[in-house]
């Protein structure tokens, strides 16, 4: 339980940071804290069986939203430079 706990806080502080990339208008930085932040709470949400019914759903959205994090990292990592 307490490594569940931990992964909705990760997710959960990723989308907060998020709120102050927006702030600061940073759009590209918080899509990505947005996406990789929404993968750990649904990941969070599979492990947890809260939506047995929905399982291969959530399960495809986890993965796209893990993707778009990866390559708005790589964009981003090759646009700051």
């Amino acid at each position: 339980m307490k490594g569940l706990s931990i992964q909705y806080l990760m997710g959960g502080l990723m989308v907060a940071f998020s709120f102050y990339q927006i702030y600061t208008a940073d759009f590209w930085e918080a899509s990505l804290y947005i996406s990789a932040g929404l993968a750990f709470i649904v990941m969070g949400l599979l492990k947890n069986e809260v939506f047995p019914r929905q399982k291969k759903i959530l399960n495809a959205v986890s993965w796209l939203l893990i993707l778009l994090a990866v390559f708005l990292f790589l964009f981003l990592v090759r646009t700051d430079g």
